[in-house]
């Protein structure tokens, strides 16, 4: 039985409608990720699902009890709350029954109580019902969930004591989506939940959504994340939906035998008109006319095949003027950071780069956590902040084209055909024809670059990129706010590029199609690595380098000093004699101490649940501690995990 019944319904803003006749259902379990071009609707959709906008026709049928969680852009938290108080806030009610459940345990065992037949029944089975209810609503692992999820979306211990409101607008923006986990609503809708995820807290989410209980629906335009979470596709076009089984990687295989399909179909029937017109055309007035009414009639008649509609691409290339020299870029003791900001200060230093060279043609993503300097980085190499020390050595005949995820090139006064023939000798009838290329069509072409969206922003700043010639194209996050689409056309025109690449992407399989080899920022230090994202996460296969080491302040002196490796330690030998054997914890010995300490709170627990039948309140207090003492050895069991699984891959 559907939990949401998504009937005829249209909607419109002003004149323009939206999309009409959308009918689909959402079962318990679907997985529906909700795809198409930018501005197809798939945001008021969602709108409507949340009920926060009303259907201008048809009706959304909600089963009963069924409870939807939104992921909206408008941020709403307590401004006195620190993250990790605000994310209790969701468990409000958990709370409230704990704390209930303290003061009827002290109730049951006030002698009072235990005297009276009567008032001790009532007590214990008030105490029964709630703690039924306070188990399944995950009552003795709430603080454990919150742990999870805050630590899974990458936020560090300091940031979930900080004011929330201290936080970034990013930052923000994972917090609500921690929000949303943490309340485990019968039906998800997420819209463009990987905005602001770096790689690892992306990685999390998948892992984290594969286990989902609920139903969702989600929008969002990497494709890694719609394969590895949706079973299910809705492609929203042309103001109506179409249904596809299957993650995205499937859709767009069926949606091309589906198009091709169309097409045959249009092809033949446009052929079999073309054909009847003639003949009618021809007897209509002579001895076979009779039979040519017959024709005309049915063709009157014949259900016309609709020309099939594809969604508008973008048209362009990129050329190089000229080919760079076999080394476009070399670093030399490369430290970039932010410079300091006055003379009493210190510099922020971010990155600590080895002694690279950049070779013609090569391909090289840039990874790292948010906040690890990549964008510092690439304005560092190409000159537009300094270095904090060391050399930026750029090669022979190298032309930098530089595009910002901030759009930092583009005048917001100008309309958008007066920015690109600032960069350029062409016409205004040049300009508005070159636009046509990336689906800027009619007056759209004289809105102020100030009023875009996102995408339409994107669009003008690659646009302006294809006119400079460069050969060393040095793009930051330059999928931002493309939808499906651009993304992959994107590819395939960078793809076809003769240049050198350098680029800062969170979209794996942009990285995959593109990168020759990855440069990790880990713990400060950037470490080049052969092959794609995905090879760098199978193999990591390091380019030997001198990779330096961070710098630290020697507090005595004010220098700065290299942080040298520790030589491993050799066991010592007192007295000439052989040293005991130490055993090297592995993976394995620490998931056997996993499986007893799991097993020692489930022990607790079922004695918490028999102490509390016995209201015995001295009982109570004892397990409780000694359960809070069991969790926190399995979560210092599970870091162990970690540590030793990640050294070993």
């Amino acid at each position: 039985m559907p939990i949401v019944s998504i009937i005829q319904v249209g909607k419109s803003f002003g004149a323009e409608r939206i999309f009409s006749e959308v009918s689909f259902q959402i079962d318990a379990y679907d997985r529906i990720g909700l795809v198409g071009p930018n501005g197809a609707g798939k945001s008021t959709l969602l709108n409507l699902l949340a009920g926060r906008e009303e259907p201008d026709e048809g009706t959304i049928a909600i089963a009963r009890n069924i409870r939807i969680g939104y992921l909206t852009q408008t941020i709403d938290f307590q401004p006195q709350n620190s993250l990790r108080e605000e994310m209790l806030t969701v468990l409000a009610e958990v709370q409230d029954w704990e704390h209930e459940l303290s003061k009827l345990a002290i109730e049951l065992a006030i002698p009072g109580a235990q005297n009276d037949g009567v008032l001790h029944e009532r007590l214990l089975k008030g105490y029964d019902e709630l703690q039924t209810r306070f188990e399944l609503a995950g009552g003795y692992t709430y603080e454990n969930r919150i742990d999870q999820v805050l630590d899974g979306l990458g936020f560090t211990g300091e940031q979930q004591e900080a004011p929330v409101m201290q936080l970034s607008g990013g930052q923000q923006t994972r917090a609500a989506l921690a929000k949303l986990l943490l309340q485990e609503p019968d039906l998800l809708l997420l819209d463009e939940p990987t905005n602001h995820l770096d790689l690892a807290a992306l990685e999390w989410l998948e892992t984290y959504l594969a286990s989902w209980k609920g139903a969702m629906v989600v929008v969002a335009h990497d494709r890694y994340f719609l394969d590895r979470v949706v079973s299910r596709t809705i492609e929203m076009a042309f103001g109506r939906i179409e249904e596809f089984p299957g993650n995205y990687t499937k859709y767009l295989r069926l949606r091309e035998e589906r198009m091709e399909r169309r097409i045959r179909e249009y092809e033949a029937q446009q052929a079999h008109i073309a054909h009847t017109e003639e003949f009618i055309r021809r007897y209509k007035a002579g001895q076979r006319s009779r039979e040519a009414r017959g024709r005309q009639k049915l063709l009157d008649r014949l259900e016309r095949v609709e020309r099939p509609k594809d969604f508008p691409g973008m048209n362009f290339e990129f050329n190089s003027v000229v080919d760079s020299g076999q080394v476009v870029l070399s670093t030399q003791r490369l430290v970039a950071g932010y410079p300091p900001s006055d003379q009493q200060s210190e510099p922020t230093i971010l990155v600590h780069v080895a002694d690279l060279e950049l070779l013609r043609g090569d391909r090289v993503g840039l990874l790292g956590p948010n906040g690890a300097g990549k964008t510092t980085l690439l304005r560092t190499i190409i000159g537009e902040i300094p270095p904090i020390s060391g050399h930026v050595y750029p090669g022979h005949n190298v032309r930098i084209g530089y595009y910002s995820q901030t759009h930092s090139g583009l005048n917001p006064s100008r309309t958008i055909v007066d920015e690109i023939r600032q960069v350029s000798t062409l016409s205004e009838d040049g300009a508005r024809s070159f636009l046509a290329r990336f689906l800027f069509s009619g007056d759209d072409v004289f809105k102020p670059i100030g009023a875009l969206s996102g995408g339409e922003r994107s669009r003008v700043a690659l646009a302006k990129l294809t006119l400079q010639g460069s050969n060393f194209l040095v793009l930051d996050e330059p999928t931002n706010h493309l939808d499906l689409q651009s993304r992959q056309f994107l590819e395939e025109v960078l793809g076809e590029f003769e240049g050198t690449l350098l680029f800062v992407s969170h979209d794996r399989y942009f990285i995959d199609s593109l990168a020759t080899k990855v440069w990790v920022i880990e713990d400060g230090v950037l470490i080049p690595y052969i092959g794609n994202y995905s090879e760098y996460r199978t193999h990591k296969r390091p380019i030997v380098l001198d990779i330096p080491s961070p710098q630290v302040k020697d507090t005595d002196t004010s220098s700065t000093v290299k942080v040298k490796p520790k030589p491993a330690a050799s066991p010592s030998r007192p007295g000439g004699k052989k040293s005991a054997k130490i055993k090297i914890r592995t993976v394995e010995d620490v998931e056997r101490d996993i499986e007893k300490a799991e097993a020692h709170v489930k022990t607790l627990e079922e004695e918490l649940a028999e102490a509390a039948l016995n209201a015995d309140a001295k009982q109570l207090t004892q397990l409780s501690a000694d359960y809070e003492q069991a969790k926190a050895r399995v979560e210092e069991l599970l870091v162990e995990w970690e540590q030793l699984a990640d050294a070993a891959s």
